[in-house]
């Protein structure tokens, strides 16, 4: 027994060895992959994703001070666990080192897809073709989304986990395998709002392994041509009565399904495209191809399964893809959301790695799923004319080789697509009559794969760390300038005319001491609550009144307070000198200019100069420049009106003209300017300009500008004042 016994451990110790070893390949591409991603996040110097990266970090800035969600002070509710996961590492005092530790946590966690996608091949295959579909799912040109503050980075790996999780507990039906399975199905909506599918897709694939099994062929075998029809008529009512209780509860599939369905078809194939051209083509033809029992294939439970969840998760997903590329061309603007479908991406390396291990296919399976990927090739929008397509990251790859010296045209992209089509056909249908070079076409395979992959991730990283330099460059120098000036002390932001909010965003992201962002004509940017403050008198008072200590101004703008600080932030173009205040209270401006843009160009509605106070509570004088010196394109006379008077507040809360007290009226024409100096009723007083008709500079001269703003003059205005003579 003794000796039996100093046997067995050796045993058990090679074996406990073993396992470890066999974990050493994946570990290193997990460890490697993460070394390459933290070196782009690292060059990754400042959000660019406007607004999905400001929201998320108000979000989660509150829930890391408060423990409760909010958007600038104003309470939201629950959106997603991501904000929970990065809401610890806003604690770290600085911004720049809070945002970093969140982009390495972004690359962990993202990066860590490669577990599940391996525990997925690894259900169907061995070893190195599973290490394939790990790798693969890792390097996907989605996976620049870890340098972002989005939600993707938490719910791509979660997904492939729940896929993981319901492949097994339908294939095992073990209590911890289904609990897991249906818990992590439950959570997945609160990881991102999409993964309301993964439930619906683990129902769905429950229903597909339940048709297949034995039970219910026998069943079925009993059936007539009138017990066809039937259940036929069934499945019809029950899809017709789900649609109808979904529109109940979903706008968005409301307005899709009911009228937008070309849009569904149309929007959601350019998404499939974006993700068949960006994974390389042939996993997405493998992987509809496998749904397809080959010829002669041993039955095996483990494919069952399988097959049953990939068509079970490309319904769902593809469905709701369609849905909300449909809902958005409505609403906001045709998108083409491939980052919807990437999820699928896991299951498809799944099924190429199967068939580099057996490399059998159904010729018939094969063809369809081949005729499907060149009807995506040949209508799919390329979306070349952009650096990136943040929402089809697919496209990066072809968009770099656009800009590169190879000068890539759509047309030839369309023909490298189907170069790689035909060859994908080749492979996957020839090489079962080479069988000599069936393994070094696996390994070739599995290589282009990779590479191609790989590659799209690499594009589109450089192209997001390229946004993010220029991004950044709209702060002159150091971008948390307000912070340190204020020590974090609340913080009002106002501008007006706010055309570009970049500027706005940027300042607000990395400078925790904003809280509100308002402006005095309605352009304040979200994310979040926005306010245009009334006029409660004609001293310049605002209401409402936060109580903050300082307040940030745009040119024009001018708050009743001491001037403490100020910084260049670029708006228009070009760099403007944005003011910070130690504010009085009650909340006064003793100046204000609205209707400009930041280039000086007055718009459609005019521009409005206002006089809440001038020192010792004189008058004076102001003169007024109108130009049209720096338009010499194409030109139409414009008529010019300057009222000049008291200021009244409307019933809409804001100031007016009174009594006019001097109008002035010309015609303004090509190259020319004019300057007009009126004498101002006392301290308190408000000018307006208005020029018409305006022009758009894009409509007159097509080929010199792509400005298409409604312009009128540039206009300025310089006070001078009087001192108060005394009796």
């Amino acid at each position: 027994m003794t000796v039996a016994t100093s046997r067995a451990r050796p045993a058990r110790d090679r074996t406990l060895a073993d396992r470890f070893l066999g974990v050493v390949p994946l570990l290193a591409i997990f460890f490697w992959l993460c070394v390459i991603y933290a070196w782009q996040a690292w060059r990754h110097g400042s959000p660019w994703l406007f607004g999905d990266e400001l929201e998320l970090s108000q979000l989660s800035r509150s829930i890391a001070a408060t423990g409760h969600a909010a958007r600038r002070g104003q309470p939201h509710p629950f959106d997603s666990l991501y904000t929970y996961l990065i809401a610890p590492a806003w604690r770290i005092h600085n911004t720049q080192h809070a945002y970093d530790t969140i982009k390495y946590l972004n690359v962990l966690v993202m990066s860590a897809v490669a577990f599940p996608a391996y525990g997925i091949a690894r259900i169907l295959t061995g070893k190195g073709p599973a290490l394939f579909a790990a790798a693969a799912a890792a390097v996907i040109p989605a996976l620049f989304y870890s340098s972002l503050i989005v939600e993707e980075p938490l719910a791509y790996p979660y997904a492939t986990l729940c896929l993981f999780l319901i492949i097994n507990a339908l294939l095992r039906r073990r209590r911890w395998w289904v609990g897991g399975a249906v818990v992590a199905s439950l959570v997945a909506p609160f990881v991102r709002g999409e993964l309301i599918v993964i439930p619906a897709a683990f129902v769905l694939g429950a229903l597909f392994l339940a048709w297949q099994s034995n039970v219910s062929r026998q069943w079925r075998a009993r059936w007539t041509i009138g017990d066809w029809i039937g259940a036929a008529v069934v499945l019809a009512g029950a899809a017709v009565l789900f649609s109808a209780l979904m529109g109940h509860r979903s706008y968005e599939w409301l307005v899709a399904t009911g009228f937008y369905k070309h849009r569904m078809f149309t929007l959601g194939m350019r998404a499939a495209g974006a993700l068949t051209i960006g994974l390389g083509i042939l996993p997405v033809v493998v992987g509809l191809a496998t749904l397809w029992a080959p010829r002669g294939e041993r039955f095996r439970i483990e494919l069952r399964v399988f097959r049953c969840v990939l068509l079970a998760a490309v319904i769902t997903f593809g469905w709701y893809t369609a849905v909300k590329a449909s809902y958005l061309s409505t609403s906001f603007a045709t998108v083409t959301v491939e980052r919807n479908l990437m999820y699928l991406a896991p299951l498809f390396f799944a099924a190429t790695a199967l068939w580099l291990e057996r490399r059998a296919l159904h010729p018939v399976a094969a063809g369809v799923a081949a005729a499907f990927a060149l009807y995506l090739v040949l209508t799919t929008p390329y979306e070349m004319q952009f650096r990136l397509y943040s929402d089809a990251p697919g496209f990066a790859l072809l968009q770099w080789l656009n800009r590169t010296a190879l000068a890539l045209t759509p047309g030839g992209a369309k023909l490298l697509l189907l170069v790689i089509l035909a060859a994908t056909v080749a492979v996957v249908l020839g090489t079962k009559f080479v069988p000599r070079a069936a393994s070094a076409v696996a390994i070739g395979v599995a290589a282009f794969v990779l590479a191609w992959n790989f590659a799209g991730q690499l594009t589109a990283s450089a192209a997001s760390n390229e946004f993010s330099r220029s991004s950044l460059s709209n702060i002159h120098g150091g971008p948390m300038w307000l912070d340190h000036r204020t020590q974090g002390a609340p913080t009002l932001y106002l501008g007006q005319a706010i055309q570009d909010p970049n500027s706005v965003n940027l300042l607000e992201f990395w400078n925790r001491s904003i809280r509100q962002v308002w402006s005095l004509d309605g352009t304040a940017p979200g994310p979040g609550p926005t306010t245009t403050p009334d006029l409660k008198r004609t001293d310049g008072t605002l209401y409402p009144d936060p109580g903050y200590e300082y307040a940030v101004a745009e040119p024009g703008i001018v708050f009743d307070g001491k001037l403490v600080g100020q910084h260049a932030h670029r708006a228009g173009g070009r760099f403007q000198t944005w003011r910070l205040y130690h504010v009085n209270h009650p909340l006064r401006l003793k100046r204000s200019i609205t209707g400009l843009y930041p280039d000086g160009w007055s718009g459609p509605n005019g521009t409005q100069y206002t006089q809440y106070a001038t020192p010792g509570g004189g008058g004076g004088t102001i003169a007024v420049r109108v130009s049209r010196e720096d338009w010499s394109g194409p030109f139409r006379p414009a008529n010019v009106q300057v009222t000049l008077g008291r200021i009244r507040i409307g019933t809409d809360k804001e100031p007016h003209v009174a009594l006019p007290y001097t109008i002035r009226r010309w015609t303004i024409h090509r190259n020319e300017s004019k300057t007009v100096v009126l004498p101002t009723p006392g301290p308190r007083f408000r000018v307006e300009v208005a020029v018409s008709p305006f022009f758009r500079p894009h409509d007159l001269a097509p080929q010199r500008t792509s400005d298409s703003r409604p312009l009128g003059a540039e206009v300025t205005y310089q006070f001078r004042n009087s001192p108060r003579r005394r009796r």
